[in-house]
Formats: C-alpha cells, sequence, structure tokens
C-alpha cells in the first residue's frame, strides 16, 4: 500500500514550508510536501502512523494559544508556534519539530531547482571520480569480478556417487 498524506498533514506541512526552508523554497512547496510523502512511505508503518498523529496535534495545538489551527498561522506567527514546540513542553514536542525540521530541509534540499540555488552539482564530479577510480583501480576491479564469477571452492563436489564407487 502506498502512503499518502491526510488532507490535514498536507495542508499542515504546506504552512511549515516558509517557516523551515529559505524564501526561495516557496514556489515549490507542494513538490517538498510530496517528497516527504515519498520519505513517510519509506518508513514502517507505525512510524507513518505516529507522524499523522504529529502532525495533527500540531494543527489543533495552536487552537488554545492562536484560536486558530496551526495550518491556517502565516508569518511570526507560525514562526512562534513552531518555535514553540521546538523548544516544547516535552520530549515529544522538540522530538517531533526536529523531525518535522530534518525530514522538510532534506526535502527541500532534494529539490533540483534548490540544487542548483545552491550551486550542489554532483554530476560532474561523480564521472571524474569514477573514471579516475576505475583507471587507478583497474587491476583490483577485474580481479574482483573475477573472484565473484567463479565456482565457489567451498561448494558441493561435482563428483558424482558413481564415480566414488
Amino acid at each position: 500500500m502506498t502512503y499518502a498524506h491526510s488532507e490535514t498533514s498536507r495542508k499542515v506541512l504546506r504552512s511549515l514550508v516558509p517557516v523551515i526552508c529559505p524564501p526561495e523554497a516557496e514556489p515549490i512547496a507542494d513538490a517538498i510536501v510530496d517528497h516527504m510523502a515519498l520519505t513517510f512511505g519509506a518508513s514502517p508503518p507505525v512510524l507513518q502512523r505516529a507522524l499523522a498523529a504529529g502532525l495533527l496535534a500540531y494543527d489543533l495545538g495552536a487552537l488554545p494559544r492562536y484560536f486558530r489551527r496551526a495550518h491556517t498561522l502565516s508569518g511570526d506567527r507560525a514562526e512562534a508556534y513552531f518555535q514553540s514546540w521546538e523548544h516544547g513542553l516535552t520530549p515529544l514536542h522538540v522530538q517531533l519539530a526536529r523531525a518535522l525540521n530534518q525530514l522538510m530541509s532534506l526535502s527541500c534540499y532534494e529539490q533540483p531547482e534548490m540544487m542548483e540555488a545552491v550551486g550542489y552539482r554532483p554530476g560532474p564530479w561523480m564521472a571524474e571520480v569514477t573514471k579516475k577510480r576505475l583507471s587507478v583501480f583497474a587491476d583490483d576491479v577485474r580481479k574482483q569480478d573475477a573472484q565473484i564469477v567463479a565456482a565457489d571452492p567451498l561448494g558441493p563436489s561435482r563428483t558424482t556417487k558413481k564415480e566414488v564407487a
């Protein structure tokens, strides 16, 4: 079964993009939230449910202080509310805020637009290093390849019972 954010989770995560990510990320907020769904989907179901419950608690937790749900807060109020969780009343508040910050930051900087904005272009470097390593370690690579495809020296004997008798 494929993971998908609930409507509430999606709204909360979308509202956190301007709080956690740099201003340049605002136009790609939906892509960041979609990437987070992939990350959540790779987690065990119990963790997925815990994150969904945490996002709901975060959303509803703003009601007593702001008389609004967290996903409707913006600007300084959204920042202050998230900070109240980062320095939370309980370790659960702190851990959820930290997890959301880390996962959203990862999702943000996985976006091609953000990689380009910070000048992160790993492709050419990886090609250069691969070429260098293949030339420097070519003999070792060939030896390892031969070892991998060679017959198992500890495998079953190729002699049959008739040959033994």
